[in-house]
């Protein structure tokens, strides 16, 4: 019993100084100073912020300018069907003024998909920079003064 008790503790002092010398380890980098990073981060954030806004407004713009000139190539093709009808027309007339209406719209359509995927990906926006944390507060009583 005696035995076993002296080989622990002599385990145990061969092994003390490993185990109190790795958590001691200090990081030979300085840190770096919060304020400074945290203002260039903001400032190139806010940079990153207006293109993306100008790049989106353009987007947009280019968008709205398909859109709207596959709405006047729809128009076009349902006031030429109008224009064709009369009150005397076949069936086979009236199908032939369907189809071609049906064609009209399918083209404009197509055009439309194909100008606006050859306008890529909408922008993304920038991701805002961490929030750098608040000192922890010290939960020490103060003293009062009276």
């Amino acid at each position: 019993m005696q035995s076993k008790r002296v080989a622990f503790v002599t385990v145990a002092l061969l092994l003390a100084p490993l185990i109190s010398i790795t958590p001691a380890s200090a990081d030979k980098k300085p840190p770096a100073p919060l304020n400074q990073n945290g203002v260039d981060l903001n400032s190139a954030y806010k940079v990153a912020l207006d293109k993306f806004r100008a790049d989106s407004k353009a987007y947009e713009d280019k968008r709205r300018e398909i859109n709207k000139i596959f709405k006047e190539t729809i128009d076009k093709a349902m006031a030429d069907a109008r224009s064709a009808k009369s009150v005397g027309q076949t069936q086979i007339q009236k199908r032939q003024s369907m189809s071609i209406k049906q064609s009209a719209v399918i083209a404009a359509t197509v055009a439309r998909d194909a100008a606006i995927e050859a306008l890529g990906a909408p922008p993304i926006a920038p991701t805002p920079p961490a929030k750098t944390p608040r000192a922890a507060k010290s939960k020490t009583p103060q003293p009062q003064s009276s």
